[in-house]
């Protein structure tokens, strides 16, 4: 019986994972400002707005927040949350609450992170500003690597702001994500 549940939760978890991730990249990209044709703008757009659409008549965007798509990004982080405590999950309602919002916080955190690499991996074989994915990386990533940048400037062509961001980005995990995890757990 724990292989099933254990498959159960599997796919539970890989497919709530990526929809709460297509919702935070579509705030992302629009948080950066990126250009609404580029494919993978096109491909988040059209995915996400016909649920999103009609939620953000009651929730409207602050500034650059799309907080309709943060809404529902976390109310599926909940979904998950609930189906999970459907097969057997113990948790309480306090760390439910908890619990979904550190789900959504991780999630956004994986996505720059996973960005942060391929645009690393990228910048030795296309040039970042041509290609139109490339562009929408840079754009999702700038605002990261940029505070990295001006710590430590580029050495001998070789920009080590990635690979900072990308380490202060699993030490965020490590220390607050994972602590936070363990605490909606017991709540």
């Amino acid at each position: 019986m724990p292989y099933l549940f254990n498959a159960a939760a599997f796919l539970i978890q890989t497919i709530f994972d990526f929809l709460v991730g297509v919702f935070l990249v579509r705030a992302m990209l629009i948080a950066v400002n990126a250009a609404f044709y580029d494919p993978v703008c096109q491909f988040v757009y059209k995915l996400t707005n016909p649920v999103v659409a009609p939620i953000r008549r009651l929730l409207p965007r602050v500034g650059k927040i799309e907080i309709a798509s943060i809404a529902i990004a976390y109310a599926l982080a909940l979904v998950e949350l609930a189906l999970l405590a459907a097969l057997g999950l113990r948790v309480g309602a306090f760390g439910w609450l908890l619990g979904a919002f550190v789900a959504v916080f991780g999630i956004a955190v994986w996505i720059v992170f996973w960005a942060l690499l391929i645009r690393a991996l990228l910048s030795f074989f296309a040039d970042e500003r041509a290609h139109p994915n490339a562009r929408v990386l840079v754009q999702l990533t700038e605002p990261v690597v940029r505070p990295f940048r001006r710590l430590v400037p580029p050495v001998g062509g070789m920009d080590l702001s990635f690979l900072i961001a990308s380490v202060v980005l699993i030490l965020v995990r490590l220390l607050a994500i994972m602590p936070l995890t363990d605490l909606a757990a017991r709540l």
